[in-house]
């Protein structure tokens, strides 16, 4: 398994077998900077729009598309070229040779519009576990005290999802994580970096 990281909570996730599901590639990254990139599948968490969004939707052409109804209603008769599947918290599906299941995690106060449904994944690769927090303000969704992971991609930029120090009090309520990835760092100058002052000594952490 081997992963690229886009803006935001961007990211591509290859298996050994070349197939390739994109994860949250929005308006925070530019439909340029998609130029010449190919994905077999495609995964939103949730409506808003730096993690769901037409244009670069419609630049990487996923042959299928996984997004929750509210999602699909905005789409209305838009015309793609992917095959639409709707997807609902507890589902457990398979994306090529990629398993995800999903859950609803709680994405905090601050937002002026909250969406019906805000989701993280757990996302089995090869033989690596990858868990995918989405925009998480509060520890919601899955129990994680027994949760054994690879990789853990975590928010840390505060007001929407986590700050640095929720996500790193987080962090140590997994039974083991190998490396932390650090995402959505954007909203406040610094938190990454904060973050992974945190971490140090303690956890991998990027």
């Amino acid at each position: 398994m081997k992963y690229t990281k886009f803006e935001r909570a961007g990211i591509i996730f290859e298996s050994n077998s070349g197939f390739r599901l994109a994860i949250d590639i929005a308006n925070k990254t530019s439909v340029v900077e998609l130029e010449g990139i190919k994905v077999d599948a495609m995964i939103s968490s949730h409506i808003h729009g730096d993690h769901f969004s037409l244009d670069q939707i419609k630049k990487l052409k996923p042959k299928e598309l996984y997004l929750n109804h509210e999602c699909i209603e905005i789409l209305g008769e838009e015309k793609l070229d992917s095959i639409i599947k709707e997807i609902q918290t507890e589902d457990k599906i398979i994306i090529g040779d990629i398993e995800v299941i999903i859950f609803n995690v709680d994405h905090g106060p601050n937002v002026t519009s909250k969406p019906k449904e805000n989701f993280g994944f757990l996302i089995k690769i090869d033989d690596k576990i990858v868990y995918f927090a989405g925009d998480m303000f509060y520890p919601s969704g899955i129990d994680v005290s027994k949760l054994e992971v690879d990789y853990a991609f975590l928010p840390v930029g505060t007001f929407y999802t986590f700050g640095p120090q929720e996500a790193f009090d987080f962090a140590k309520q997994f039974k083991k994580i190998n490396k932390i990835i650090s995402m959505h760092y954007d909203i406040e100058p610094g938190s990454q970096e904060k973050f992974i002052n945190l971490c140090r000594g303690i956890f991998n952490v990027e």
